[in-house]
């Protein structure tokens, strides 16, 4: 009976450290959220620079322009000018909790607007090695969260939460994430395909305080771990609060916004 009852104790602790780990993974995802709310609308402009293997590069710019939905996801515009072939190439976003979000790609050439299905996210977004599902914004509610540890991350001290899809059709099977214990936003993101096997890897550089509250990240390079080809985004002339509103993100405006 006694070896019966340390057995059961045992038991009892493994699974109390669990449900720990678990309400902490979410505590932070929540403890993020809280601190980045707020902050109605920002535009910016983004230069993309891809590497390949071999050592080709090439370059995008685009505008980007993200609209704060409370009750629900955000909303998310990108809008190519260069280069000449991708300009004029309108994204638009709605990010959701447990539904897949909705998603937009406004095609110039053929002056028409095609809508995504939920299971065709997994696509390169302009040719980067950024997909289609990594363009929307991050939302609580996408995922269910496990803390891991503490650790540092370029001197920086880190929690490391596993981020495990919560919605439908995702491409990944799990997403670890470095949180900067400071300022509550991610410093790194290992992506795992959906054999659980690590397929890429997003770092996050030189985070700017803006409109006194809100941090975003002036650099961030999406590497494949499999191809060694790299996406480099430099972030520029953030405006908080821009002119800009809901009815402007729309699927029946995306024509006019192509230039």
């Amino acid at each position: 009976m006694k070896k019966c009852s340390i057995l059961f104790g045992a038991g009892l602790l493994a699974t109390f450290s669990v449900f720990a780990e678990v309400d902490r993974g979410l505590e932070i995802a929540k403890e993020t959220q809280h601190r980045d709310s707020g902050f109605g609308n920002y535009a910016v402009l983004g230069t993309m620079t891809l590497e390949g293997p071999g050592g080709f590069t090439s370059e995008r710019k685009f505008n980007m322009y993200t609209i704060e939905v409370p009750g629900d996801g955000d909303k998310r515009l990108v809008n190519f000018l260069k280069p000449r072939d991708l300009a004029g190439m309108v994204s638009l976003t709605y990010s959701h909790g447990l539904k897949p979000d909705d998603q937009w790609l406004y095609m110039p050439a053929l002056r028409r607007t095609k809508r995504f299905a939920a299971r065709d996210k997994s696509g390169s977004f302009a040719g980067s090695e950024l997909s289609f599902e990594d363009v929307g914004t991050w939302e609580v509610k996408k995922y269910t969260y496990k803390y891991i540890k503490d650790e540092l991350l370029d001197g920086k001290p880190t929690f490391v939460v596993e981020n495990t899809p919560a919605y439908p059709y995702s491409s990944y099977k799990m997403i670890r994430e470095w949180v900067d214990q400071e300022i509550y936003h991610p410093l790194r993101l290992l992506y795992h395909d959906v054999n659980g096997r690590p397929l890429k890897e997003m770092r996050f550089y030189d985070y700017e305080k803006f409109a006194d509250k809100y941090w975003r990240p002036m650099k961030m390079v999406m590497t494949n771990l499999r191809t060694g080809a790299v996406s480099t985004i430099i972030w520029s002339d953030y405006q908080f609060g821009a002119d800009f509103t809901e009815s402007d993100l729309n699927p029946s405006a995306l024509r006019r916004w192509s230039k």
